[in-house]
């Protein structure tokens, strides 16, 4: 997945939905991700140089019409001085729950963030 961002910005926010992945309970999961801490690092893609670690991320509840089922999105607020250089960075959230585990995230497609 790619997201794009102008040089020096700090919107729009990095935005990813957490989805059912099938594999976990996701009431459990519902109750989980309600104490976890979630946080974000971007590399650099070619050098492998870390830019950001372990930023601290907020869970937005997807709001959606006609459902009693919960979503999230995991949002990164840039901070200014996040978005200087111009280039193409890799992107990862942790999300850590209060047991101690941590689900890495995305999971299926590589994060690539393009600042120009």
């Amino acid at each position: 997945m790619d997201f794009f961002i102008r040089q020096g910005s700090v919107l729009p926010l990095l935005k990813m939905e957490l989805i059912k992945d099938g594999r976990n309970d996701y009431k459990q999961f519902h109750t989980d991700i309600q104490t976890a801490t979630v946080t974000f690092t971007m590399k650099d893609a070619s050098t492998g140089r870390t830019l950001l670690s372990k930023s601290s991320c907020v869970l937005a509840k997807k709001i959606k019409e006609n459902t009693v089922d919960n979503e999230y999105y995991i949002v990164y607020n840039w901070n200014t001085g996040d978005t200087n250089l111009k280039g193409t960075y890799s992107g990862e959230f942790d999300v850590t729950f209060s047991d101690g585990s941590i689900l890495k995230a995305p999971i299926k497609n590589d994060l690539f963030i393009h600042i120009n």
